[in-house]
């Protein structure tokens, strides 16, 4: 006969090797980071470039050759302006990746500089030589 009393006796305690897998309820939300390339021809076309950089998920390059075959400087130097009025209020970064490449971006992106100029830098040299 059975007693009721091996029933509901505790078993044997588990070992301290075995584990629980824990598996969480909800995925963490990946975060997507995109590379965007502009060729600005006319100035009003910068307006693309600073609505992506406030997006804070695009890392930007910006062709202005287009801008620099104009004689007229002060284009060029109005569309970085504006450009990095921007980078400088969402906490970003822009440099001059050469006389017609500029690249823009967010606050957790950060640019690396041997030695190269800023985008600003190269702008006022080039006007300098003229």
């Amino acid at each position: 006969m059975v007693s009721l009393g091996n029933i509901f006796k505790s078993k044997k305690k588990e070992t301290s090797d075995q584990y629980v897998e824990v598996v969480p309820t909800q995925k963490a939300e990946e975060v997507k980071i995109y590379v965007r390339v502009f060729r600005i021809k006319d100035p009003s076309e910068v307006k693309a470039v600073v609505d992506s950089l406030r997006e804070r998920n695009y890392i930007v390059f910006v062709d202005i050759s287009k801008l620099n075959t104009n004689k007229d400087l002060v284009e060029v130097k109005k569309v970085v302006s504006r450009i990095k009025s921007v980078v400088d209020a969402i906490g970003g970064d822009i440099a001059a990746v050469s006389k017609d490449w500029i690249i823009a971006t967010p606050s957790y992106v950060k640019i690396w500089r041997g030695h190269q100029m800023s985008a600003v830098e190269e702008i006022k040299q080039e006007n300098q030589k003229s």
